[in-house]
């Protein structure tokens, strides 16, 4: 049988007295500010680690595209056979090795590259009956609306295919000479600047916005 106090809770036979109502409301906000904090804690330690593993992986997606970016770009003007017009994509196509701003909207965030590589037989992706050498008329852009790096093989007439994850905030392209210097003329150009801006999905804390991270690599074409 219990018996109850009104200032304290005895229990029969024990011969000792219990918790009063005031040491059981105070144990009681104690442990509840104690797992408050815990999990505080815990929460805080998942959040951090989540943007550390989306820091990581948006930084491995820009060398990932820095990599095979570098390899299209290396090749350019692999010309061996000096053509000067192909048939590819379509009859009379001027060969360029390198255009600038191919859709001619002022922002240096796309290039086409042309190459005769694949294989190399005078002809920059094939005749005009069969334009099917992959990789010889090429163009790399931003879709800044997605977040995404695209890739266009122009003479096989197929849509832009997506390359990268959701995690590229910019893409830049800077032309430099021999010297380095930054070029407007594509003739000159020896080293292509490429410049990746990345975001992770979760906000930095600190500045309230996505975490961001740039990573480039300079690139020499390797016939000039």
């Amino acid at each position: 049988m219990v018996t109850i106090h009104p200032r304290r809770i005895e229990a029969s036979g024990a011969g000792t007295c219990g918790f009063t109502l005031v040491e059981l409301l105070v144990a009681t906000v104690v442990s509840m500010l104690v797992l408050g904090g815990a999990v505080a804690l815990t929460s805080q330690v998942q959040v951090g680690y989540r943007r550390q593993i989306e820091s990581a992986a948006a930084e491995q997606e820009a060398r990932y595209a820095l990599e095979w970016m570098s390899k299209l770009i290396r090749g350019a003007d692999n010309n061996p056979f000096n053509v000067a017009v192909t048939d590819c994509p379509s009859v009379g196509t001027a060969y360029a090795a390198i255009r600038f701003d191919p859709d001619a909207d002022g922002i240096d965030n796309d290039i086409r590259l042309q190459t005769d590589s694949s294989p190399p037989d005078g002809q920059v992706g094939g005749t005009a009956a069969a334009c099917t050498q992959a990789n010889e008329d090429v163009t790399i852009s931003l879709d800044a609306a997605n977040d995404v790096i695209l890739f266009t093989d122009n003479n096989l007439g197929e849509p832009a295919s997506i390359r990268t994850d959701a995690v590229i905030e910019d893409l830049r392209f800077v032309y430099l000479d021999a010297a380095r210097a930054v070029t407007a003329v594509p003739a000159n150009v020896r080293y292509v600047d490429i410049q990746i801006t990345t975001r992770t999905r979760t906000i930095d804390p600190s500045t309230g916005e996505p975490a961001q991270r740039v990573l480039s690599s300079q690139v020499r074409i390797r016939s000039r």
